[in-house]
C-alpha cells in the first residue's frame, strides 16, 4: 500500500514543468515561509518564551529522526525503477521517518496548541510540506506518518507548558 500510494502521487510529475516546480516549491522550500510565520506568530503575540520552546522541540524532533535514522535505514523511495526524481536527495540518506514533516509539524503544532484557528493553518502548510515531499519522490507515505507521528508527540510538551502558564 505505501508503495501504491507514493506511486500515484509521484506518477503525476514530470508532466507539467509548472506543476513541478510547485510541487519542488513546496516540498523544499515551503518549510521556511512556515518558520518564518512561527516567529512571526508568537513574535506579535509577544510570547517569545513559547517560540523558543517550539523550536527546541522542534530541534529534538529533528535529532530524533536522525537517531531513528541509524536505527532503523530505509532507502529513499526513487531508488525504485518507475520514481520520479525531482529534488537532488543522496540515496544515502534515510529516508525514515520524514525530517521535513517532521519539523514541518513540529512548528504547526507549537502553534496550534497556542491558537487553534492559526494553528490549523499552520497545520494544513505543514501536511502540503508533508504530501509534497511524497509527490517529489524522495519520501514514502509512511514516512510521512511517522514524522506527523513523532512531532505530535514531542509537541505535547508545549501544550503542557501552555496548559501550566492559562
Amino acid at each position: 500500500m505505501d508503495v501504491a500510494i507514493l506511486k500515484f502521487l509521484n506518477g503525476s510529475t514530470g508532466r507539467n514543468i509548472y506543476l513541478d516546480a510547485v510541487f519542488i516549491f513546496l516540498a523544499v522550500y515551503f518549510i521556511f515561509v512556515l518558520a518564518g510565520a512561527h516567529f512571526v506568530y508568537f513574535w506579535r503575540a509577544k510570547r517569545l518564551d513559547l517560540w523558543l520552546l517550539s523550536v527546541v522541540v522542534a530541534g529534538i524532533a529533528y535529532f530524533t529522526k536522525i537517531i531513528i535514522g541509524f536505527l532503523h535505514f530505509r532507502f529513499r523511495p526513487f531508488v525504485m525503477d518507475g520514481i520520479n526524481k525531482l529534488i537532488d536527495k543522496s540515496s544515502t540518506e534515510a529516508s525514515f521517518p520524514s525530517g521535513h514533516t517532521l519539523l514541518a509539524f513540529a512548528l504547526a503544532f507549537g502553534v496550534f496548541w497556542a491558537d487553534k484557528k492559526i494553528g490549523t493553518l499552520f497545520l494544513i502548510g505543514a501536511l502540503l510540506v508533508a504530501i509534497s515531499r511524497i509527490i517529489v519522490g524522495v519520501h514514502y507515505p509512511s514516512d510521512i506518518v511517522a514524522g506527523i507521528l513523532i512531532a505530535f508527540l514531542l509537541s505535547l510538551i508545549i501544550k503542557k507548558k501552555i496548559e501550566s502558564i492559562k
